[in-house]
């Protein structure tokens, strides 16, 4: 065995397997519907454990995690397709300020007619929040699901809703009944 361990045995880590089952458990909340709709966007269909007094958590097989951005980084790896994290810098930038976006939606209703009318704007000449779709377009469109279903989405953001359906189609047939019930 060597000074820097060359030459040792190592135990392998169990990884999970693609016949594992994705399981999201924790509280029923925004938190929860952006995680749902994040899998759903990669085409993941995830086991459901919603309740109160429960952490968010999602697990694969030996995998655990427990923070919306390592479950939302660890579904775009995972997902089908190619991964949804941008190549480039100012797209990039553009995901990471729509997921902090996503985060507040719901909480800041001094600004969401405001945020709401600047998506729109944005909108007018992208198909998605950065540009191409990104790991924001799920959770991003599940808080504006949410507010629509509370009924504190303004009217007239024509470019929100066609959005909301390009984000809704990509959803695979097979996960989307499910998924948009979760989340609006």
């Amino acid at each position: 065995m060597g000074l820097f361990g060359f030459g040792k045995s190592k135990e392998k880590a169990a990884v999970a397997s693609k016949n594992d089952n994705f399981a999201l458990s924790g509280p029923n909340n925004a938190s929860s519907a952006r995680c749902i709709m994040a899998a759903a966007v990669r085409g993941v269909a995830l086991e459901l454990d919603l309740g109160d007094g429960k952490k968010l958590e999602m697990s694969h097989g030996p995998v655990k995690l427990n923070s919306e951005n390592a479950i939302y980084t660890y579904l775009d790896v995972k997902g089908d397709g190619a991964p949804l994290r941008p190549k480039k810098a100012r797209h990039l930038g553009d995901q990471n300020y729509w997921l902090a976006i996503a985060n507040e939606l719901l909480d800041n209703n001094l600004q969401v007619e405001a945020i709401l009318r600047r998506m729109d704007e944005i909108l007018t000449t992208n198909d998605y929040l950065a540009g191409p779709i990104t790991q924001a377009d799920g959770p991003v469109a599940a808080g504006v699901l949410q507010l629509k279903k509370a009924g504190s989405c303004p009217q007239g953001l024509s470019h929100v809703d066609a959005w909301l359906s390009r984000v809704e189609q990509v959803v695979p047939e097979g996960i989307r009944a499910n998924t948009m019930s979760q989340v609006s």
